[in-house]
């Protein structure tokens, strides 16, 4: 019995200087909209390039870049009950050090948050799309100024 207390002791130090520890602070399915993580670092979105971002589509990229390895998973805020839950479960970003994901746009104001985690600590960042009516966009397109209409 204490020789497989020794060996197991000895295997498991073994492993772990071989196997790297890799450690999350692992996000639950819901998550505050105030939440901010313990690092600012670990990933940087790319688009919308100042996050926030409006559009008449249903549907908006959201994308990323981090290092290989970071876990990704996104969050849509729910005003009535005042928390973000999970939309889309754990992903890892590959080797490309690449991330995008589509999300839906239901409504006029749309908040996510999305969260990054790895050996360096974890990130949440707040987006918000706005989806405006293709008619306002079309009025906004038929709008011509001139110098004339300020001198009139």
């Amino acid at each position: 019995m204490f020789k497989k207390l020794i060996t197991s002791i000895i295997l498991c130090a073994t492993l772990s200087s071989i196997v790297p520890c890799i450690s999350y602070a692992d996000f639950g399915n819901t998550i505050s909209l105030t939440e901010k993580g313990n690092s600012t670092n670990i990933i940087y979105i790319k688009r919308p390039e100042s996050l926030s971002a409006s559009t008449s589509d249903r549907t908006y990229t959201i994308s990323a870049v981090g290092e290989k390895g970071t876990k990704i998973k996104v969050y849509k805020y729910n005003p009535s009950t005042d928390t973000c839950t999970i939309i889309k479960n754990e992903t890892y970003i590959g080797a490309s050090g690449l991330y995008s994901v589509v999300v839906d746009l239901p409504d006029n104001s749309n908040i996510f948050m999305v969260t990054a985690e790895n050996q360096k600590g974890s990130q949440a960042v707040r987006i918000d799309i706005d989806k405006i009516k293709k008619s306002t966009i079309d009025r906004l397109k038929s709008v011509t100024v001139t110098i004339r209409n300020f001198f009139r």
